[in-house]
């Protein structure tokens, strides 16, 4: 016996009460009413090679209340104020005992010795990332500018190096956008979310992020404007009429694993397990939705750590050593 099947449409209205949200699928529905599949969705996974799955499921644990999407708009600012207090109170200056310049020395032949502690993979890194004279140069050129005298901002004597100051500005920039996407979610309709122009400019921003990152754990601009081409074609894909899940996700990898990927080549073993650790974490979070759709705010959190870790390799670099030690001989009242 042959059940014949009809295409309907229902509406998932929102309940104030329940805090469902809404949204509209498409269905099929045997006549029996034995099933309920979403048919966008389910040719979608058919054309992947995947099998059904429970729309409603899906939607329930995709779609997220406006108090939801409040929260994912907070969890983005403890990035951002970490990197204006981390420039501002001169974290990034390495701290000395009083005026003694000396020790800004052994402290930098410290930092060399953790630069040349990675072996074969640190002369890797330094063929790949410090080989350019130039490099050194850009990275050098501002300290001309002097110390800084701000009864506002003591503690902020010199310009940070300019690896420092990129992750920085990028730990500001981004979770503007985010922010925005976020706080827009708020009053649209989950079907209009994705395609919406403010999640494309998030998601270009991830990019642009990512492009700054790699300048920040490299200390080149070779490199850098290498993965300038790669993000920037990505960031205009965000822009296609036709949407890509699965190869946005995967050039968003691919944009982090370019910029994690001078870590481990300077030889900075732990600090690169920190940063896969964060990200496999926020990872799981994304993917799978613990805590349903309070799982993105999670996410955010996990990633609340990168600014940290991004400044604790850009610290180190080479390039950033000099501009450092000027900051502290400004400090200390040597410069």
């Amino acid at each position: 016996m042959v059940t014949k099947t009809k295409s309907r449409q229902i509406s998932l209205r929102h309940s104030p009460s329940s805090g469902n949200s809404f949204t509209t699928i498409d269905i099929l529905r045997s006549s029996s009413g034995d099933s309920i599949k979403s048919s966008s969705f389910q040719d979608d996974k058919k054309k992947n090679g995947d099998d059904e799955f429970d729309a409603k499921k899906y939607l329930d644990q995709r779609v997220m209340t406006p108090m939801q999407e409040a929260c994912n708009a907070l969890t983005m600012v403890p990035g951002m104020l970490f990197s204006v207090w981390f420039i501002l109170s001169g974290s990034w200056i390495m701290q000395q005992d009083g005026a003694e310049i000396e020790q800004q020395i052994m402290t930098t032949q410290m930092i060399d010795n953790n630069l040349t502690s990675g072996g074969w993979l640190t002369d890797v890194a330094r063929q790949l990332f410090g080989g350019f004279d130039f490099d050194y140069t850009f990275a050098a050129g501002y300290s001309n500018l002097g110390c800084i005298n701000s009864p506002m901002f003591p503690n902020l004597t010199a310009l940070p190096p300019p690896a420092v100051l990129i992750v920085a500005f990028t730990g500001f920039v981004h979770p503007i956008f985010s922010i925005l996407y976020h706080i827009n979610c708020m009053f649209l309709e989950p079907s209009k979310r994705i395609p919406h122009w403010s999640r494309r400019l998030d998601h270009s921003f991830i990019h642009f992020a990512s492009a700054c990152a790699s300048y920040g754990t490299s200390g080149s601009v070779v490199y850098f404007l290498l993965n300038v081409v790669f993000n920037l074609d990505c960031a205009i894909k965000q822009f296609e009429t036709k949407i890509c899940p699965k190869r946005n996700v995967r050039n968003v990898g691919l944009s982090i694993a370019w910029y994690i990927l001078p870590v481990l080549l300077h030889g900075h073993y732990i600090l690169f397990g920190q940063f896969l650790l964060m990200f496999i974490l926020a990872g799981w979070s994304f993917s799978k939705y613990p805590i349903g759709g309070w799982s993105h705010s999670l996410f955010h959190l996990f990633l609340a750590f990168l600014p940290y870790l991004m400044f604790m390799e850009a610290v180190q670099l080479d390039s950033s050593r000099d501009q450092i030690i000027f900051a502290a001989q400004c400090a200390s009242g040597a410069a």
